[in-house]
């Protein structure tokens, strides 16, 4: 009689801890349905800021261009300049089961391209189309969204290639107003060797 109490007890903690057990699988293979690019985008841009290497600018809205240079020290540049990339969450829980998934495989180099592609027609973005290098490391990203109704319409296509550039091109465009087409491009500055 006496044993009782702690044969239940124990019963009640092996039963609790089996719940909590299942709760964690079900959580991470929910948050793990696509690519976690908010976090990529977070350590490129952490990674980008700590090279400290100068970077060229150029920006074209309604084919006038500028240019200018900065360091990609200024952590606020980078930021600003990731930003695009780093709010595309397909892994939000509005969009958990709007997207198909492609994968394709180049057999002799292990490359692998996986596209996200929009099951609706107002989804952002619309399309997403990742190139991994044989280790699985995101090498390019291209982002691409469209929205239109009677008085507006948005496209905006992104393009990362890492450790080489990164576009920007958005055209709007309102009912009885001319369009705006603003392209940013960022790239690193080559070294002059001797």
């Amino acid at each position: 009689m006496k044993n009782h109490p702690s044969i239940i007890i124990f019963a009640l903690l092996i039963g609790i801890s089996a719940c909590n057990i299942q709760t964690d699988k079900t959580k991470t293979s929910s948050q793990d349905k696509f690519i976690n690019l908010p976090g990529y985008f977070k350590s490129e841009e952490k990674q980008i800021s700590q090279a400290g290497i100068d970077m060229e600018k150029t920006v074209l809205l309604n084919g006038k261009s500028e240019k200018n240079t900065f360091n990609s020290s200024d952590t606020a540049v980078i930021q600003h300049l990731m930003k695009p990339f780093a709010d595309v969450d397909l892994n939000k829980p509005s969009l958990r089961d709007e997207y198909d998934t492609t994968s394709l495989t180049d057999p002799f180099s292990g490359r692998k391209s996986v596209i996200y592609k929009s099951r609706g027609q107002q989804t952002n973005p619309e399309e997403i189309t990742m190139d991994l290098d044989k280790n699985g490391i995101i090498q390019q990203i291209s982002v691409h969204s469209y929205t239109s109704n009677m008085v507006y319409e948005y496209r905006q296509h992104l393009v990362y290639q890492r450790g080489k550039s990164v576009m920007i091109n958005t055209y709007q465009k309102f009912a009885f107003l001319s369009p705006k087409e603003l392209e940013i491009t960022v790239k690193p500055i080559a070294k002059n060797q001797l």
